[in-house]
């Protein structure tokens, strides 16, 4: 009876190790982040007093759109990450940031930003049109993009294509995301003093009809 319970206890044990060695490893979740808060690098203008922008609607490739992360590792080929993903919809982050990014840069211009939704209300919209964002094999971060600003009535008022490249400081999966903030930080640095010319232009011209 008892070599019976010793055998129990020995076999139990080896379960258990197997059991040990065998587990998956704990998936890690990953968000990409705006800049960070701005000193007022210029003075206050009237220009946007009163002018709300909506960011959105924001579209991203088919392939992007899951929540593992995807990395390229050829031209025609992309490794799909097991553990490392989206800590939510990447659509709706990249929405997030750009609307965040762009708050903090219109701020000077008394421009308010919103992120874009049914019911908002706005005077002017940028939609945002991601062709590529892709971590490269060569260690950059490759952000290809079509924007257009858009008036309340639908008439576009400017269309740009923007191309950032940005690199990745180390291996992880953290410094990848890092990076791929940064390029949308630099797009929303394109994107802001584009949009505040367009907008005195624009504003210029109904004050003279």
């Amino acid at each position: 009876m008892k070599n019976s319970y010793v055998c129990y206890l020995i076999i139990s044990s080896l379960f258990f190790l197997l059991i040990g060695c065998g587990s998956t490893p704990s998936s890690r979740f990953y968000t990409l982040s705006p800049l960070g808060d701005l000193k007022a690098e210029q003075q206050a203008t009237s220009v946007g007093h009163g002018i709300s922008i909506a960011i959105g609607p924001v579209e991203i490739p088919d392939y992007l759109d899951r929540p593992n992360i995807m990395i390229r590792t050829g031209q025609n080929e992309l490794t799909l990450s097991e553990f490392d993903r989206w800590a939510g919809s990447l659509k709706e982050d990249i929405a997030r940031v750009l609307s965040d990014n762009l708050s903090k840069l219109m701020a000077p211009d008394k421009i308010s930003v919103v992120e874009w939704g049914w019911g908002v209300n706005y005077d002017y919209r940028v939609a945002v049109d991601i062709k590529q964002f892709d971590i490269m094999p060569e260690g950059n971060v490759l952000l290809n993009a079509e924007w257009a600003l858009v008036g309340k009535n639908m008439p576009r008022i400017i269309v740009r294509r923007e191309r950032v490249t940005v690199p990745v400081d180390g291996q992880t999966y953290e410094a990848k995301v890092s990076s791929m903030s940064r390029a949308l930080e630099t797009l929303s640095r394109d994107i802001a003093p584009e949009v505040k010319s367009a907008i005195q232009k624009d504003l210029s011209g109904k004050s003279t009809q």
